[in-house]
């Protein structure tokens, strides 16, 4: 089949004319009991076929005919999903095939950004979550890329990465096993050359979907969680490192992920105990099953052996249970909203304080103009007199009447103007009160702030110890 048929056609595309062209290769296209002889074993060929493009079938045969059932890589998906996925498959195997160009460590793999935007292009013309496309695009990885159970494939910074398992390398005697035999002064000297300013921020920019991927509480469960925690934030940091170290230095790479593990890990630990909280307080059933597991029992294991279980205890060494941790999540809950809402309200209250100083220096603009466009009316007004007097003695009367037009009519304007002025003075009066209101206001909000943030801290202090208590927790085995 593979000398002629393509090595990409997609299984439903096997054609009445396809199968009888085997037949016929098989010389057995005319003779139908030789046919049911090698029934089986071209139902196996056909099968073995599409299983080279990780196609799953069955296949229904007769002498006429030839059925494929495609087992779709989405069992809940369309036909047309599937096609897509199958573009998809050839495209990884073509990565496969030449995965040494992205090879940036022995045991690590960078997807550039290109293909990794081919691989989602058609989940997104689909409209289909980014959590669906990689979901079914790591399953299509792990098979195309024979990756284990310890392998882990990320999708983060924009590309593709799959990390290979490694177990630990075995450390000269003498040398620091924590982080791969190197030494943690140079470690420090490259840590602060290359993060002066640390490196928190970059692990919080990846570490949400991180574990949402790789440590979702709303499936992972407490024994796959303890297997792989270490593995998952081992591999997240290699990502962040490769971006930022020189090439001459990737080979301290395994000492130095060791080394910011270190340094970070209460703090990565605590971030993904406030991801598990939240998991808990939106009532999720497998977070809660996940959070129920931490006590004081002992437990018998699948092998028979006895396993401790640990409580949860925070900085006060209270002990808490998932009814107690939920009763603060849930009280916490509504504090933080009602948090929210008097901030909406005092941002409100400071704007309206703003929009008000503003308008009154707008008036106040306003006055000056018209101050200084009275003051240029009384100018011409008194020229205006100075010229009259001199006119009764030297001008005929109809110079006489023309001036004195002139001046009437620089009254009524100074009179227009003056109104004009009284109503902004108004304006300016009414917006000075209804300033001192909103000022009052603003104050009043402020208050009402600080007292519910005094409400919420014992219900803050209780969350940051629960969280404390189930960081370190999650670390225990």
């Amino acid at each position: 089949m593979k000398t002629f048929l393509p090595p990409d056609l997609y299984a439903l595309d096997f054609s009445t004319n396809n199968y009888k062209r085997l037949l016929d290769k098989l010389s057995i296209g005319n003779n139908e009991d030789l046919f049911n002889l090698k029934k089986g074993l071209l139902s196996e060929a056909i099968i073995e076929y599409f299983s080279l493009s990780f196609q799953t079938i069955s296949v229904e045969l007769t002498f006429e005919h030839c059925k494929i059932i495609k087992h779709f890589v989405d069992d809940t998906g369309t036909e047309s999903l599937d096609r897509m996925l199958h573009k998809n498959s050839n495209l990884l195997m073509d990565l496969a095939q030449r995965k040494e160009e992205y090879r940036v460590l022995p045991y690590l793999l960078s997807i550039p950004e290109e293909t990794r935007e081919r691989l989602l292009k058609g989940f997104i013309d689909k409209n289909l979550s980014m959590q669906k496309a990689r979901m079914l695009t790591r399953l299509q990885t792990q098979p195309i890329f024979n990756l284990s159970e310890r392998d882990i494939i990320f999708f983060l910074r924009e590309r593709i990465w799959v990390r290979y398992y490694t177990p630990p390398g075995k450390v000269p005697e003498g040398r620091d096993k924590r982080y791969a035999g190197e030494s943690q002064e140079e470690l420090m000297s490259i840590y602060q050359s290359y993060f002066p300013n640390g490196m928190w921020e970059d692990i919080e920019s990846v570490i949400a979907e991180v574990l949402e991927e790789k440590l979702n509480f709303s499936f992972i469960d407490n024994a796959t969680f303890n297997k792989t925690f270490i593995p998952v934030f081992r591999g997240m940091i290699e990502v962040l490192l490769i971006d930022s170290l020189s090439v001459e230095e990737r080979g301290k790479i395994e000492g130095f992920t060791g080394f910011i593990l270190r340094k970070y890990f209460d703090r990565i630990l605590l971030y993904t105990a406030k991801n598990l909280l939240g998991f808990v307080e939106n009532r999720d059933k497998n977070a809660e099953t996940f959070i129920k597991y931490f006590s004081e029992d002992v437990i018998i294991d699948q092998n028979g052996n006895k396993v401790q279980k640990y409580a949860i205890v925070d900085f006060k060494q209270q002990k808490w249970n998932y009814i107690s941790i939920y009763s603060i999540l849930l009280q916490y809950k509504q504090a933080k909203l009602r948090m929210h809402s008097q901030k909406e309200l005092v941002a409100t209250a400071r704007e309206q304080v703003h929009q008000t100083e503003e308008e009154i220096k707008g008036e106040l603009n306003n006055k000056k103009e018209q101050e200084d466009t009275l003051s240029e009316i009384n100018s011409l007004i008194a020229e205006n007199e100075m010229i009259a007097i001199k006119n009764r003695n030297e001008s005929d009367a109809s110079t006489i009447a023309s001036h004195s037009k002139s001046h009437e009519d620089l009254f009524k304007r100074k009179k227009s103007e003056s109104n004009l002025l009284d109503l902004v003075n108004n304006r300016i009066s009414n917006k000075t009160i209804e300033l001192t209101r909103r000022r009052k206001k603003l104050a009043q909000e402020i208050k009402t702030e600080q007292a519910i943030m005094e409400q919420i801290a014992p219900l803050q202090e209780s969350y940051d110890g629960i969280a404390h208590g189930l960081a370190v927790v999650l670390t225990k085995r």
